[in-house]
């Protein structure tokens, strides 16, 4: 008998989840909706006409209309990658040449001028621990 009543309930919740929805204008210009028709107006069914509320839409793909349209987006990244990537490679490359010539500067005899045009000179240590330097960096990125 329990079994029953449990059914029973079951399938009248079943039958309140899957009723019409109707949709009516009363004589104020009111619009309203029920799941019941009203007996002294007409109703308009939107029986198929909703979707889903709680539809996981939102997470989904989108996909275009014209598969040539989402092609042509991912060719345009494709290119501007690309185009991106030769701009760093020839600004690394440009880096690259200027510290091997410095490396080759440090290599002979040193010195440097202040903003005063004065010369002043770097001790041996100094030039060596800076073309040290210069030469791991070159090892580094240029390589």
């Amino acid at each position: 008998m329990r079994r029953i009543w449990l059914l029973a309930a079951f399938s009248l919740a079943l039958e309140a989840g899957a009723g019409e929805l109707y949709r009516w204008v009363d004589e104020d210009g009111r619009v309203h909706f029920s799941d019941r028709p009203p007996v002294e107006a007409k109703a308009e069914s939107l029986d198929g006409q909703l979707k889903p509320i709680n539809s996981a839409d939102a997470t989904r793909k989108i996909d275009f209309p014209d598969s040539s349209r989402a092609q042509q987006i991912e060719r345009d990244y494709v290119q501007r990658r690309q185009a991106q990537e030769a701009r760093d490679l020839h600004q690394r490359q440009i880096a690259c040449n200027q510290a091997r010539r410095q490396l080759e500067i440090l290599k002979g005899r040193v010195y440097f001028v202040d903003a005063d045009g004065n010369q002043t000179t770097i001790s041996e240590r100094e030039r060596a621990e800076k073309a040290s330097a210069l030469d791991a960096l070159i090892h580094r990125h240029c390589s």
